[in-house]
């Protein structure tokens, strides 16, 4: 049996969005008059990061693993947006031995265009490694994917005491920035959240997204399930 406490680990460049401030103060007021799994599991975890945010990333980790005994980390970017219940939502469904990491279902935007950080890899005929995302995602359920984004991602401990052990990296040991062929995908790049979820997954452990937690990423809008789900009726009805 874990302890089920909890640390909030996040990055941030010195400035933070304010959904993400009203989230966090939100989120740290409920746990206080709840679980207190948060404010007696260890607290806060905080790195400024420029743009090497691998290390930011990996100095979270390295902190929590030496100066908590808390069973869990969750990871959070600080242009995100969520309600005080997401981090009892994902513990709830989380698990040390079936479901030891699970993100909140998080989108990005590209040339306006909302898409979800649900991921797949899959070999092509010549065994190479592609990266699809998943477009479609069933409601409200726990989904296994290939790898997700690390804006809000809750990891076991195990799990990342197990990665550093694979010895990927000695100075990156969870997040890198990485290359593509290290893993059969020939050379593409390959940003530090998937890098990290395919070293989880070589050291033996699935990754999930729970798409019932969904969580806002504050551009210069809030990018939301809502909105996601909207623009793809608009696309079925072009």
């Amino acid at each position: 049996m874990g302890n089920g406490k909890l640390v909030l680990g996040y990055v941030h460049p010195t400035e933070v969005s304010t959904y993400f401030h009203n989230s966090m103060m939100n989120l740290l007021v409920a746990d206080f008059n709840g679980k207190q799994r948060i404010v007696n599991g260890g607290g806060r975890v905080t790195r400024y990061s420029s743009a090497n945010i691998s290390n930011a990333r990996n100095g979270i980790v390295k902190q929590f693993l030496e100066q908590s005994t808390a069973e869990w980390l969750l990871m959070i970017d600080a242009d995100m947006n969520f309600t005080p219940d997401t981090v009892d939502a994902l513990l709830d469904v989380a698990s040390k031995d079936k479901a030891p990491v699970v993100g909140g279902l998080c989108f990005g935007t590209h040339d306006g265009v909302l898409f979800p950080t649900l991921y797949d890899f899959r070999p092509d005929d010549d065994g190479v490694l592609k990266t699809y995302r998943y477009d479609e995602f069933p409601d409200n359920a726990m989904f296994q994917v290939g790898g997700t984004g690390a804006a809000f991602l809750l990891i076991h401990r195990d799990v990342l005491v197990a990665v550093e052990a694979k010895a990927f990296s000695k100075t990156f040991p969870w997040f890198e920035e990485t290359s593509g062929e290290l893993y059969k995908m020939g050379p593409t790049p390959v940003g530090e959240d998937v890098t990290f979820c395919l070293r989880v997954q070589l050291a033996g452990f699935p990754v999930f997204v729970h798409t019932g937690v969904e969580i806002g990423h504050h551009k210069s809008v809030v990018l939301t399930a809502e909105q996601y789900r909207l623009q793809r009726e608009g696309l079925k009805n072009v």
